[in-house]
């Protein structure tokens, strides 16, 4: 039992450093070996749990696409009320931490090396649907919620991004007052308007 706590223990602070790396200096700047003095495990340790960096950079794929599959899901147990406030906790949650948030979004764009199979649905449209289920006419069609989930990620994974780089950082403080009200403002008015739209363009 301890062999494999200490085994999971160890596979952690090596994707965690490969990701902290992966997102710095990219697949081919990162070099196992800074990985392993990261992670503070040797490089023998490092090739027996992954093999090789190429399957290293899969699993650490496959991990931040759980991840963020794991946080859609438990912030279902937050206070939203609608798909709007839903969309706001998320990127919240996004910014915690600007680095790993930084870091992540590079690996989101690496995700072909990711060796799950990936769904037809964007990541996040089951946990939106809940709330559309009661938001959008029953006439509204599949294909037209899980475009509304892929705006609404796009947008607020736009902003995470922007708020979690300097330049990006610089822009927002300039020309947004209150930055927080400000994004959820734009989030809500989003939601809603495309809510709008469809009702409309599927009404009963």
């Amino acid at each position: 039992m301890v062999d494999m706590d200490q085994n999971k223990d160890t596979r952690k602070r090596i994707i965690d450093a490969s990701i902290h790396l992966f997102g710095i200096k990219g697949f081919t700047g990162a070099s196992t070996r800074e990985i392993a003095k990261i992670a503070k495990v040797n490089i023998a340790s490092l090739n027996y749990h992954f093999r090789s960096k190429q399957n290293l950079l899969q699993e650490v794929s496959a991990f931040v696409l759980e991840e963020f599959e794991q946080r859609c899901i438990r912030l279902l147990d937050g206070p939203a009320k609608n798909s709007a406030d839903y969309a706001v906790l998320l990127f919240d949650s996004l910014i915690e931490n600007e680095l790993k948030c930084l870091n992540h979004f590079k690996l989101y764009l690496d995700a072909e090396n990711c060796p799950r199979e990936l769904s037809a649905r964007p990541i996040g449209f089951d946990q939106f649907n809940t709330f559309f289920e009661h938001e959008l006419n029953a006439s509204v069609p599949m294909e037209e919620k899980m475009w509304m989930t892929n705006v609404i990620l796009a947008y607020l994974s736009h902003m995470a991004v922007m708020n979690s780089s300097s330049l990006g950082k610089k822009h927002i403080e300039k020309y947004m007052v209150d930055k927080h009200k400000t994004v959820g403002n734009y989030l809500h008015r989003l939601v809603q308007t495309m809510i709008r739209d469809l009702n409309l363009r599927y009404s009963l």
